[in-house]
């Protein structure tokens, strides 16, 4: 008799995940300004406590962190802009150069197939690096076009401003009361199953606390260093590649593939010397130093485990599936499915079917 009511319960408990995933996917957009005002509540949640036990109250210390933290996010992108926006300009002003260099690396090349008229390829070359060479500006355009036609759509536009105002005010309420929705959520758990429960939502938020607000502290410490050093190597666009390799590292050695190669082709290219691409190395090689030996181990601790595999195919079907709300919590999902992929495994390993 109990065997079946355990048995009906755990299809019950699969049927409601079932019917709730097929939820968030159909209202993905709908539920993307929450889902990023919840992960920014999570992340300040420990400041806000750190407030509030130095007898502020906690209304207060949510303003006081909201302010600084839209204050700070304001700053940055005013900074950060008009430098991409430089460097990017600076890009497509030298692109006809490089493709100059291309050619004329290609050029030996040409002569060494036989039976093939040199010119005539010249020719198709030359007419595919103009395409090359007007890809940016079309690129520019395809992105103002798709903005623009997205913020015309009254639906879109209205979605926007709502967006706007959604994320700050449901971020307050979250941030104001998350101590009170967690003992509330904890509260519908069964009294003999608590504290059991309590425990493993303990590690899970110890977890989540190591990997995503560490790593995301160290993928920024890690942009920043590689925006410096790649700036000091002369290398073009060094404030974008140095951003995509700090943040990339989320997925292990993920930034350092996506940052090395465009960064030390770009320095050549500029440069037409090989002392600034060994400076490139440098740069990856000391910031790659810096983050295995001293900025990890100082800001996130203990590796948390999660495979770098893993790691990328959560935020690919988090992408596909719920777009940049899945990008969001791809990896935080991940991590705490891994830690009740654990204790399952524990107790299969404990059961009578695994022992016997």
């Amino acid at each position: 008799m109990n065997q079946n009511k355990n048995t009906q319960t755990i299809y019950i408990i699969v049927i409601v995940l079932l019917l709730a995933m097929v939820f968030l996917y159909f209202s993905r957009r709908v539920l993307t300004p929450f889902f990023l005002a919840f992960a920014l509540a999570y992340l300040l949640d420990p400041v806000t406590d750190r407030l509030e036990s130095l007898k502020v109250s906690r209304t207060v210390a949510v303003l006081i962190l909201m302010a600084g933290f839209f204050s700070l996010v304001f700053g940055a992108g005013l900074l950060i802009f008009p430098m991409l926006k430089l460097q990017a300009e600076h890009l497509v002003h030298n692109l006809p150069n490089y493709i100059v260099m291309i050619q004329e690396w290609i050029k030996p090349l040409l002569g060494m197939v036989g039976g093939v008229e040199p010119e005539k390829i010249q020719g198709i070359l030359n007419k595919e690096f103009l395409k090359v060479g007007e890809l940016p500006l079309k690129a520019v355009s395809s992105v103002t076009s798709f903005l623009w036609g997205s913020v015309t759509g009254l639906f879109n536009f209205i979605l926007l401003l709502a967006n706007l105002v959604i994320i700050p005010v449901a971020m307050f309420y979250l941030l104001r009361d998350y101590d009170s929705i967690n003992k509330k959520m904890l509260s519908l758990v069964p009294e003999r199953h608590r504290e059991r429960t309590l425990e493993l939502m303990k590690e899970m938020d110890d977890v989540l606390a190591g990997f995503v607000r560490g790593q995301l502290v160290v993928g920024l410490f890690m942009a920043a260093l590689y925006s410096i050093g790649l700036f000091s190597c002369g290398t073009p666009m060094s404030l974008f590649i140095g951003l995509v390799a700090g943040l990339a590292n989320l997925v292990p050695y993920l930034g350092l593939v996506l940052g090395f190669l465009p960064a030390a082709v770009l320095t050549f290219m500029q440069a037409q010397d090989w002392m600034p691409v060994l400076g490139v190395v440098g740069v990856f090689a000391v910031v790659q130093a810096l983050e295995g030996m001293v900025i990890t181990p100082r800001i996130v601790g203990e590796k948390i485990g999660l495979h770098p595999v893993a790691i990328m195919l959560a935020v690919l079907l988090g992408a596909e599936f719920f777009g940049l709300a899945g990008v969001i919590i791809a990896v935080p999902a991940v991590a705490m499915l891994n830690v009740l992929f654990n204790h399952g495994l524990k107790q299969y390993k404990s059961s009578s079917f695994y022992t016997s």
